[in-house]
């Protein structure tokens, strides 16, 4: 194991750096794991001061991981490339290229703009893939980077969040302030003299600072020379924290920051302070081996604090995992990583294409919200109908659970969708249950009911072959006049009539039966169904009171596929007494509160007449 005190060395010359480096990674391409690592320091006491702040957090040293592309920006030394080779298996200058594997960055920070950097974030974003950044205010910072990259963090550290933007209380064995509990932490005093190996801090914020209730991290270079624009300290007005309050960023001894405040990462070109008090740079001096913070302004909170918690054993880029959390928030990239995940980090290879968009978790709780709140329109279901409070309640949760703290932690979305689901096909099947008994419903009188508050949407109105006769049909969708109108797609025959009415997302159906059945005799319906959703669906057949009929099943249960099609059978038994005429059945599906409507004509004949 290689001593602590000279796991890191640092060199003052660029000469003694440059044989530095050759030294070390001669010897490390030899299989000498007690190599120290060289820090190109210079006259920077800050970075000798960070060396030492490194002992405790780094075990030893470690083969860091090997990114499948590195590109350099701007103007970086042949030494410092040396250096930094062994992490990429390619590397390249000019613009970041797009596409492909894992993506290091190496340049100073003068040269990390949005115009340059920018389309390969937003790509790497788009295809899950990962960019790590090298940099820092200078080429010494850029040097002390490189070398944290080989160091194995120490199993004794801990985990800290620290938010001031949740009052919650987390279950957790990380140690954890919010903003109940801030105001009796020393922070500045925790910060100082315990070892992490993963902190978090959560706040308002700016490109300077992260405000954590009294005290403030702080992005002051002690080192850098004095430029404005900056905060009220570049005018000589003190901070807006008290001194004894404030929480130097490079002073934190965590092996992983996290700044998660808005603006804690801007790149160069869209910075408004100085180098002198950017946080981002700030932290960099320090000790931490990987700092991610954010580019901008976000809406990261308890959902991201808490998908951090959870994923300290993953080894993958903490940034790509942030940023997948709030993909519900923004369709951009946050947040950005500089230096690279822990041992266990493995790079996944070029994805062969952009990822299939995934199917949405959150269209069950919109689909049922919006088909609940219709439902409970004025005038479709009286006050005593018996599936009213049903209704209301369904409305009422999904109004009540549907937001961040539940939709965006999987645990407790999938408790939650669990739960909801059960209470969807709960009232599916006592909706089906109601239409049968019931074909004067008012449920199954959506058709008319939402038609009268809707219009046609002429452009989207195509004729398509009748699902009965295969004569010319038309098939129209009508938008409801106001936004608690669910859209309903209608199905009219020239022939038939209307044939179908589906609300949107329901099920497709179809149905064979014969032309004509004698009264006291048997029709037998076979009824097709196939689902756009995974799950069961409710099938049934109603018919009109005055045929004096029962039918058997009145409701089939059918669990399907997405996009599967089965068939079932229903028998209506006529009464002797049956009038003799045409008449109809209506076959319905129920699914997700959707509610499916296949109108088929047939005649009656007198007993006995085939």
């Amino acid at each position: 194991m290689t001593g602590l005190g000279t796991m890191f060395r640092a060199v003052v010359t660029a000469t003694d750096f440059e044989r530095s480096v050759a030294e070390f990674q001669s010897a490390w391409s030899e299989g000498h794991r007690e190599a120290s690592v060289p820090v190109w320091i210079g006259a920077r006491s800050d970075l000798r001061a960070s060396l030492d702040l490194a002992a405790g957090l780094y075990s030893s040293l470690r083969q860091p991981p090997e990114c499948a592309a590195g590109v350099v920006l701007g103007d970086v030394p042949q030494a410092i490339r040396s250096f930094a080779r062994p992490l990429a298996r390619h590397w390249t200058d000019g613009a970041p290229p797009e596409g492909g594997g894992s993506l290091i960055v190496l340049g100073r920070y003068a040269d990390l703009r949005m115009e340059v950097l920018g389309p390969a974030l937003v790509d790497a974003y788009r295809r899950g893939r990962d960019v790590f950044l090298l940099t820092g205010r200078d080429l010494h910072s850029i040097t002390w980077t490189i070398a944290k990259q080989y160091g194995e963090v120490a199993a004794e550290g801990g985990t800290g969040l620290f938010t001031d933007l949740d009052t919650e209380p987390v279950s957790t064995s990380a140690t954890y302030y919010d903003s109940r509990t801030l105001g009796g932490a020393d922070l500045t005093r925790i910060a100082a003299e315990r070892v992490w190996k993963r902190v978090l801090v959560s706040g308002h914020g700016t490109e300077d600072s992260i405000n954590l209730g009294a005290h403030t991290v702080c992005g002051l270079s002690p080192v850098a020379a004095p430029e404005r624009p900056g905060p009220t300290c570049a005018y000589g007005r003190g901070c807006h924290k008290p001194d004894d309050k404030l929480i130097p960023a490079h002073r934190v001894r965590a092996a992983e920051l996290v700044l998660s405040g808005c603006d804690s990462g801007a790149l160069a070109d869209l910075a408004s302070y100085s180098p002198r008090y950017q946080l981002l740079l700030n932290a960099v001096d320090g000790p931490a081996q990987t700092v991610v913070a954010a580019l901008s302004m976000h809406q990261s909170a308890r959902v991201e604090n808490l998908v951090w918690l959870d994923s300290a054993d993953r080894g993958g880029s903490t940034a790509r995992l942030l940023n997948a959390s709030l993909r519900t928030m923004h369709p951009y990239p946050t947040f950005i990583q500089v230096g690279l995940p822990s041992s266990a980090y493995r790079d996944t290879g070029p994805p062969a294409a952009a990822p299939a968009p995934r199917e949405e978790p959150y269209g069950l709780v919109r689909d049922l919200s919006s088909r609940a709140r219709g439902f409970l329109m004025t005038g479709m279901l009286p006050a005593a109908h018996p599936l009213r409070e049903r209704f209301e309640r369904l409305a009422e949760k999904t109004e009540t659970m549907a937001a961040r703290p539940v939709m965006g932690l999987a645990a407790e979305r999938s408790a939650f969708l669990h739960s909801l689901e059960g209470d969807a096909q709960s009232l599916d099947q006592a909706i089906a249950v109601r239409i049968a008994e019931r074909p004067d419903d008012g449920l199954a009188g959506f058709p008319r009911f939402f038609g009268d508050r809707s219009t046609v949407s002429i452009p989207d109105a195509t004729t398509t072959p009748c699902v009965l006769c295969g004569r010319t049909a038309w098939q129209y969708p009508r938008r409801g006049f106001t936004a608690r109108v669910p859209l309903t797609t209608a199905h009219v025959c020239l022939s038939c009539g209307p044939v179908g009415y589906t609300m949107e997302g329901g099920a497709r159906l179809d149905a064979k039966a014969a032309a004509t059945v004698s009264a006291g005799a048997t029709l037998r319906i076979e009824a097709a169904v196939e689902s756009p959703r995974p799950g069961p669906v409710q099938v049934g057949v109603s018919v009109p009171w005055s045929l004096r009929a029962a039918v058997l099943p009145p409701v089939h249960s059918v669990r399907l596929g997405r996009g599967e099609g089965r068939s079932v059978v229903f028998e209506v038994r006529l009464d002797a007494s049956a009038p003799p005429q045409e008449h109809h059945f209506t076959v319905f599906g129920v699914q997700d509160l959707a509610i499916s409507l296949l109108r088929c004509p047939f005649a009656v004949l007198p007993p006995g007449e085939a």
